[in-house]
């Protein structure tokens, strides 16, 4: 039998393209990682910087019930990762002294979070991580049997530091690839308190401005939007807003979002719950309006009880004119993650429950068609 000729140049190019479309989000990720680890695999998780994989590690610590160890390779000494041996002058022998992180990956299960796995790795530190990946020991000090080892790193494609691996190591392991999801990302922020306007903005443009990288030190990812969620509290004028915003974003995302947030102020959520202003879609049909009145109004809902008669009127602006399916159980999905108690006072009306049965329709069909 003949060996195969190496693939020539646009064979490696489909390659390429065939580990782009491999990259998984955080939600399918997640199952993935779990089997591997359990199984006693180590995973190598690489993605673009500010995806999630260090959120990603302390829910499967959580999952898989061990205690999480996180070490950031690239900031340590190849001594805090291998420890330090000292003679032993009544033995006439080294002694290795572990650090601390070592002796409880001894004691309990743990997860060990090799985090900047292949940022700028001596072969001091490799020398420790095969035996910490191949052998789940430091030394003599072998791991509790339950002690499992996942590694992250970046790619280089992302304008990160990024060190090839030997292939002896990389094949000591299971490799995934992350990739920001906006939907997955949203339904994080729903239950993170996340501002509005930028849940808005994101579920308006997706991906696109999800994350974003860029050859400069800001730049949008799922991380620095989280960053500006938090920071923007604590402007005090929207000059100082858009300052704030471009060291987290970038100047160029800063300045498409303010825009974006400039429609959003104009919705007035008090006066669709007085019944006092009646909202028509089919004239009024750009996505980021509607996205920017839904997540306004989810928002509010939030912070604030409403009464019975402003109840009626929600469910009046949810068979406003033009709010087609697919939009209202994006706003349904927000509001269940807030407010699971107005949810139920929802599902108690006869008419939401009309509503309620046409999602479920719709559902079906997408998933038939």
């Amino acid at each position: 039998m003949s060996m195969p000729s190496p693939p020539r140049l646009d064979a490696r190019r489909a390659l390429a393209t065939a580990k782009e479309a491999s990259a998984l989000s955080y939600e399918q990720l997640f199952p993935l990682l779990q089997a591997t680890l359990q199984a006693g695999v180590a995973a190598l998780l690489l993605g673009p910087p500010g995806v999630g994989k260090s959120s990603l590690a302390a829910e499967l610590a959580k999952s898989l019930n061990k205690k999480l160890i996180d070490i950031r390779l690239s900031q340590k000494d190849p001594a805090e990762l291998g420890g330090v041996y000292f003679p032993n002058r009544k033995s006439q022998v080294l002694e290795l002294f572990p650090p601390g992180w070592v002796q409880q990956a001894v004691r309990e299960p743990c997860l060990v979070f090799l985090d900047e796995f292949n940022a700028g790795l001596t072969k001091l530190h490799q020398a420790a991580a095969y035996q910490i990946v191949l052998e789940n020991r430091i030394g003599e000090f072998s791991f509790h049997p339950e002690t499992r080892v996942l590694a992250a790193g970046n790619r280089q494609e992302d304008y990160s530091l990024a060190t090839p691996l030997s292939q002896a190591l990389n094949n000591r392991f299971a490799h995934f690839h992350m990739r920001p999801d906006s939907e997955d990302w949203l339904r994080w922020a729903a239950s993170h308190n996340i501002n509005e306007d930028i849940m808005a903005f994101i579920q308006t443009y997706g991906d696109d401005v999800l994350f974003c990288a860029a050859d400069s030190p800001a730049f949008p990812t799922p991380r620095s939007w989280e960053m500006s969620s938090r920071i923007l509290s604590q402007a005090n004028d929207d000059s100082q807003q858009q300052h704030l915003l471009s060291a987290c974003l970038g100047l160029e995302m800063s300045l498409q979002f303010i825009q974006y947030q400039k429609l959003f102020r104009k919705v007035s959520v008090k006066k669709i719950l007085a019944g006092e202003e009646k909202l028509d879609f089919v004239k009024n049909s750009e996505p980021s309006t509607i996205f920017a009145v839904l997540f306004a109004v989810a928002g509010y809902l939030k912070d604030h009880e409403i009464d019975d008669s402003q109840l009626l009127s929600l469910l009046a602006f949810l068979q406003s004119p033009g709010l087609n399916m697919e939009y209202l159980i994006i706003f349904l999905r927000q509001v269940y993650a807030r407010q699971k108690e107005l949810f139920r006072r929802l599902r108690q009306l006869p008419t939401f429950q009309a509503l309620a049965g046409q999602m479920v329709n719709l559902r079906v069909t997408l998933y038939q068609s």
